[in-house]
């Protein structure tokens, strides 16, 4: 029931799916052809797992922590639409409501989750999702980054060749990549992978959660689609002028009034 306004619910979880198996292909070796052993030879040979698997994380934090929020106005009260929701018929405002009061439960248990943190830290506060590796490097050296802090692309076994001609010819060797494993990987000191495996499931429980919900309280009775334009547009009159002005005002102290 209400398939069409589920579809959009349930294209994030997909995403969010697309994304968390882009962030394990980001970590695959490449083909090994003729070219990229060439490439080898000369330890050209960096994937960009760097680059790609925090942009990869990024978004499927995003997806997965925005199903809940898409249920929550798509088949329940969202405050921020209070003008378009005042303007509904009082029979579906009463239902939308009472879904919202069922799915409170399940709705904060999943803001709550450390993932639901990493995504509020990563989005909105420090702009960097707390993430480390640490690859054991294969002559002894251990390599930490963060999304903000790279580890080498390429190491070289450290050696002192002296007048020994075959130390002479190890250090002409090329360096070799440096390669993570994806148990390599943790964020906020729990592995990486497992978390974001255990959180798209949780987000997938919550969708089912909010189907068995919408069923039980809309049935088949009609439900309107979410506003396309901006809320606040409608909800708070002057809100984009009044924080223009605040902005400016910080900006330039003599534009502030008085």
């Amino acid at each position: 029931m209400h398939e069409e306004l589920w579809a959009g619910v349930e294209l994030k979880n997909e995403h969010a799916a697309f994304f968390l198996e882009r962030m394990g292909q980001a970590l695959a070796q490449p083909e090994r052809t003729q070219i990229n052993v060439a490439q080898a030879s000369g330890a050209n040979m960096v994937t960009g797992w760097q680059r790609s698997i925090c942009a990869y994380l990024d978004a499927f934090l995003a997806m997965a922590r925005s199903v809940p929020e898409v249920i929550q106005a798509c088949f329940g009260y969202d405050p921020v639409m209070k003008t378009w929701f005042q303007s509904l018929p009082k029979a579906e405002q009463d239902r939308r409501k009472a879904f919202s009061t069922q799915f409170k439960t399940a709705h904060k248990a999943f803001e709550v989750l450390p993932l639901s943190n990493a995504r509020n830290v990563s989005l909105h506060r420090s702009g960097v999702a707390p993430v480390e590796v640490t690859i054991a490097g294969r002559f002894g050296v251990s390599h930490v980054g963060t999304p903000v802090k790279r580890v080498a692309d390429a190491e070289s076994r450290p050696i002192v060749a002296g007048d020994d001609p075959s130390l002479q010819w190890a250090a002409t060797l090329p360096p070799v990549p440096v390669e993570p494993r994806w148990t390599d990987f943790t964020i906020d000191g729990r592995p990486l992978f497992p978390e974001c495996r255990a959180y798209r499931e949780e987000a997938a429980q919550l969708l089912a959660r909010g189907r068995a919900i919408s069923n039980s309280v809309h049935g088949t009775e009609s439900l309107t689609p979410p506003p396309l334009h901006n809320p606040l547009r409608n909800c708070c009159p002057g809100w984009s002028s009044e924080r223009n002005n605040s902005l400016a005002s910080a900006a330039n102290p003599r534009h502030q009034s008085g």
